[in-house]
């Protein structure tokens, strides 16, 4: 198994922070001149966003929510053979912006499909391929319902789906962290950029090793 010491990724609700405090990391990382491979999920290759732009397409609302776990999978599994895998056992950090714990939290929590279906589909995506550290961006959905509202966002066939539905996200994530509390980090995104930095880069250099 690749040593997964240097795979870090980010969750939460969409417009929780991840995209600010990954730059964050990155730049502290590269300053002390590591190289860092950033991802994104679904995406990441030319595969893996094929598919994404199948998932997010809001005409697409006859999607079935199996069919939606088997894309999202397969793009991950695509994007750990094609990229993922090399960058580590290169030494490299890859910083993903989403992992399985979306597909637990959204498809497992959210769209209720049994967790052990999700774990065995997740194991299989992946190979039992996990980040060793992951951070969780902990914010209410109605917080995040404001700031879409803020930037005069459209939505994407995801976020069209209801409340109900990111309430049930939103605690997935926090079972999620409970049940995992050494490699996921429940982390208040509604405190300042400055703090949440402050947190991560302590847990990372804990991780790491690093003096900060």
């Amino acid at each position: 198994m690749v040593d997964n010491s240097r795979f870090i990724s980010f969750e939460g609700i969409d417009f929780s922070g991840k995209t600010t405090q990954i730059d964050l990391l990155t730049n502290q990382l590269e300053q002390m001149g590591e190289h860092v491979l950033i991802i994104r999920e679904p995406g990441g290759t030319k595969i893996s966003e094929r598919i994404r732009d199948i998932l997010l397409d809001i005409n697409h609302d006859e999607m079935t929510d199996l069919c939606e776990i088997f894309l999202y999978s397969a793009a991950r599994n695509q994007l750990i053979n094609d990229k993922i895998i090399n960058e580590l056992e290169t030494g490299n950090f890859v910083i993903a912006d989403r992992f399985v714990d979306s597909t637990t939290a959204y498809q497992g929590f959210g769209r209720r499909i049994p967790m052990d279906l999700i774990r065995d589909i997740n194991r299989a995506a992946t190979g039992g391929l996990l980040p060793g550290l992951t951070f969780i961006l902990d914010i209410n959905p109605d917080q995040v319902l404001d700031r879409k509202k803020q930037r005069n966002l459209e939505i994407d066939r995801l976020e069209s789906t209801g409340d109900d539905f990111y309430e049930r996200i939103h605690k997935g994530y926090h079972k999620i962290a409970e049940l995992d509390p050494i490699r996921v980090k429940l982390i208040d995104a509604t405190e300042s950029i400055n703090q949440i930095k402050t947190k991560i880069w302590e847990f990372v250099s804990q991780k790491m090793n690093f003096k900060y």
